[in-house]
């Protein structure tokens, strides 16, 4: 009788741990919660995995170069991926999913090998059920652990090269359609002062937009000569309010000049916030790709033209064309070209 009660005592205990262990579905606004310092409330009793689901908003590689490079050097984190997911309908917030070839180069102690973070993005890429490749736009769930950053939490594998801390992301409904940028004054994310406009209850300031892509207007460029991929740029509103903006590397902000004049700004509103005591400040906005229109600093997604070899979209195929494609003659985009073969 004893040996049935110890028996039944540790099912009851092992049932429990699995149940413990159960990703919880969440909310965004539920998972960015904050404290009045800036930092995590939901990181206080939250569970050790969670499901969020939203839009699909950016093309990871895009933004990060994917690129496997082992490289062993202080924080170099060689092949990076990233996506940002915003909630829908009255979930007014958004989380990023982040994850790094070269953890140990870091706060790990083991890092992925080529092979292996090819495989890591590759299976990050598509949808586990079907293969399809995801694209911005797409519905889509992510199930996984999380760490806090520079003022929010982040989807991440908690720079840890292990199965067990991997995050997935499956297809829930494809196209579904990028959302409209919120058009939002830089009044309503700067005070008069030109400091980071905070609530703690995330009603409104950055934390209201943190994430979310929304559409910045009449601004202007102050330092053009900054412009170019992996660069920052200031925009101003002309009232002395200012925010960084990160160009990433989309091609086309290689491709074109920096615009001119009074433009609006359509990208992702971030926050690194500048240290642990800092928490509260540190929103700049993350642009991806620019489609050359000179009035909106962005990427519609929408070309115009419809010839196939007219690669740098100047409307005529010609020598520059030639020249960009020779350029870049057999590269190839890690984790979305030969991943059948399990590499690039």
């Amino acid at each position: 009788m004893k040996r049935k009660v110890v028996w039944m005592g540790w099912m009851i205990a092992l049932i429990s741990a699995i149940v413990v262990a159960q990703p919880m579905p969440v909310t965004h606004s539920q998972f960015q919660a904050v404290h009045p310092d800036g930092s995590s409330s939901f990181d206080d009793w939250g569970p050790w995995q969670v499901t969020l689901e939203g839009i699909l908003l950016n093309s990871p590689e895009e933004w990060l170069d994917p690129t496997a490079d082992p490289k062993i050097q202080p924080w170099y984190m060689g092949g990076q991926w990233e996506i940002f997911i915003q909630g829908e309908g009255d979930d007014h917030a958004a989380t990023g999913c982040w994850m790094g070839q070269n953890y140990a180069n870091g706060p790990g102690t083991k890092s992925y090998s080529n092979e292996e973070w090819l495989a890591e993005i590759c299976r990050l890429n598509r949808d586990p059920a079907t293969g399809y490749v995801f694209r911005p736009g797409d519905r889509v769930r992510v199930t996984g652990t999380y760490l806090f950053y520079g003022g929010k939490l982040n989807i991440n594998e908690n720079h840890k090269a292990d199965p067990t801390f991997d995050f997935t992301m499956e297809l829930v409904t494809p196209q579904a359609g990028l959302p409209q940028p919120e058009v939002v004054p830089l009044s309503l994310i700067k005070n008069e002062n030109n400091l980071d406009i905070f609530d703690p209850n995330r009603a409104s300031g950055g934390e209201y937009y943190q994430c979310r892509r929304i559409r910045i207007p009449a601004v202007t460029i102050t330092d053009p000569e900054n412009w170019g991929v992996n660069k920052t740029i200031t925009i101003s509103d002309g009232q002395g309010r200012t925010l960084p903006v990160v160009l990433a590397i989309g091609q086309g902000i290689k491709r074109f000049p920096c615009p001119k004049g009074t433009i609006d700004v359509i990208g992702i509103l971030d926050q690194k916030a500048p240290s642990s005591s800092r928490l509260k400040e540190g929103y700049r906005l993350y642009v991806f790709n620019y489609d050359g229109n000179g009035l909106v600093l962005g990427d519609s997604g929408y070309s115009r033209g419809n010839l196939p070899g007219d690669i740098n979209h100047d409307f005529v195929v010609d020598l520059s064309d030639f020249a960009e494609l020779a350029q870049q003659w057999l590269r190839s985009r890690a984790g979305l070209y030969g991943c059948d073969e399990g590499g690039e």
